[in-house]
């Protein structure tokens, strides 16, 4: 009898197990996490063993490459839509533009209207596909007018990270509007980074952190039955230290009478006044000779290889730091720094700087994924994060991916043939089934035996 009832528990144990199965969306499943600024040889540390383990036991690439600028908003967009920042349009995290200076806003996402990210476009294959955005740049915004996605979480620095994973989780298991697709951003390591230069103790303290997220997440998926969830974890961009003797102040070069700007530690977009092109365009490529720190171009002279120049929102001219240099909108974060760190900046201090030339090793991006999608062992060669939007669609076996600049056929080594996950639900079914009629069958012998023996008392006592 103890056995029959032991035998009964554990049937129910699985079948409590096995409810997330039937919560979770009957597509093919997608989780994209960023971490911002993770440099792709980061690895070598020696202090993310978790994620190494990964690395080497799924599908795995030496680096990416990002777009340029090699900043964090643009390569969001191009990770998001499959495009180079010339055509999306997201050119830098603050423009001015024929628009008027934007900043963040829904206005600065959606530049070119024929162009949708992959949460809009998984939502508009179907009516139960359901996406799910947490913090990623550009998620909480309308498409071509189109609704956001059915979960949204805007940045929110002070929400733990596993307070992220949980509610990402709890998406893919929503009673109502799961989602098959979701895209989870965290902010370091370039946060620090930026402060207190990327070989920083605490940098690598952060590293460590960040292993230790991962393993939770994979954990957690694990403990929810979501077996069948491709998991891709990718960076935008690496990056390059910088010490004080490399803050070029441009003010004290060219002056600052003829132009208007926008600038960042290592970009700047040139407005001169008119009348006063050649003027301020001469005297900043005077200062680039001298200095041998950074690159001017007329809009029309930014190198093909780059695809940046071909937008209305460039300005005339445009200048970008050298890897190892920065501008003197550097000191504007100083403050911060000495703030939010607690340190004291002397001139022994090094900061973390990007934005620059993408094919600068210091400047590339991690990648690697797990998942059913996905071959195990598998070394993929070097590819630009523009041919990410097709692996998305592919993985999400959306019906009409759209045209992208970039390519599939990258990832072809290291993807399995597609399978269609609403078998695995037709199995979970008939196991789930069967799990009820044995239950009926434990419970109705348990009762027969039962009776069986009260009827043996009975004729042994009357």
């Amino acid at each position: 009898m103890a056995n029959q009832l032991g035998i009964l528990v554990q049937l129910f144990l699985i079948l409590l197990n096995t409810k997330y199965v039937f919560l979770a969306s009957p597509h093919p499943k997608l989780l994209v996490v960023s971490y911002d600024g993770f440099r792709y040889d980061y690895f070598n540390k020696n202090i993310t063993p978790f994620m190494v383990q990964m690395k080497e036991e799924w599908t795995d690439v030496e680096y990416m490459t990002s777009v340029f600028v090699t900043k964090t908003i643009p390569n969001h967009h191009t990770i998001a839509t499959g495009f180079y920042a010339e055509t999306h349009g997201v050119l830098e995290t603050a423009l001015l533009g024929p628009e008027g200076y934007l900043n963040l806003s829904q206005e600065l996402f959606t530049y070119n209207k024929n162009i949708l990210p992959i949460w809009t476009i998984n939502a508009l294959d179907g009516e139960d596909r359901y996406s799910g955005t947490m913090m990623w740049p550009g998620g909480e915004y309308k498409y071509r007018g189109m609704v956001v996605p059915s979960h949204v979480v805007p940045f929110n620095m002070a929400m733990p990270w596993k307070v992220r994973a949980d509610k990402v989780i709890s998406w893919f298991l929503d009673e109502k509007n799961p989602v098959n697709f979701a895209a989870l951003y965290i902010e370091e390591p370039d946060f620090h980074a930026h402060g207190l230069g990327t070989q920083h103790p605490k940098v690598k303290d952060l590293l460590r952190k960040l292993d230790d997220f991962t393993k939770y997440l994979h954990t957690k998926l694990e403990e929810h039955n979501l077996h069948d969830v491709n998991v891709i974890h990718l960076s935008d961009h690496g990056m390059a230290d910088v010490t004080m003797s490399k803050i070029v102040n441009i003010t004290e070069l060219v002056g600052k009478d003829e132009y208007e700007a926008v600038t960042t530690t290592s970009t700047m977009f040139i407005m001169p006044h008119e009348g006063k092109e050649h003027n301020v365009y001469n005297k900043f490529k005077a200062a680039a000779n001298k200095t041998g720190a950074f690159e001017v171009w007329w809009k029309y002279e930014i190198p093909e290889r780059y695809h940046y120049g071909s937008n209305s929102r460039m300005s005339s001219i445009f200048v970008v730091a050298k890897v190892g240099y920065a501008f003197e909108g550097l000191y504007d974060s100083f403050p911060f720094y000495q703030s939010a760190f607690n340190i004291t900046i002397t001139n022994a201090s090094v900061f973390g700087v990007h934005g620059y030339d993408n094919e600068d090793r210091r400047i590339r991006p991690m990648f690697f994924a797990k998942g059913p999608a996905f071959l195990s062992h598998c070394k993929l060669e070097p590819f630009h994060n523009i041919d990410l939007l097709s692996l998305f669609c592919n993985i999400l076996h959306i019906s009409e991916c759209p045209s992208t600049n970039g390519t599939l056929e990258v990832f072809k080594p290291c993807l399995k043939e597609y399978e269609d996950p609403s078998k695995d639900k037709s199995v979970y079914a008939a196991l789930i089934s069967m799990i009820i009629v044995i239950c009926i069958v434990v419970l109705g012998t348990l009762y027969y035996l039962r009776r069986s023996r009260e009827q043996r008392y009975w004729h042994a006592y009357k």
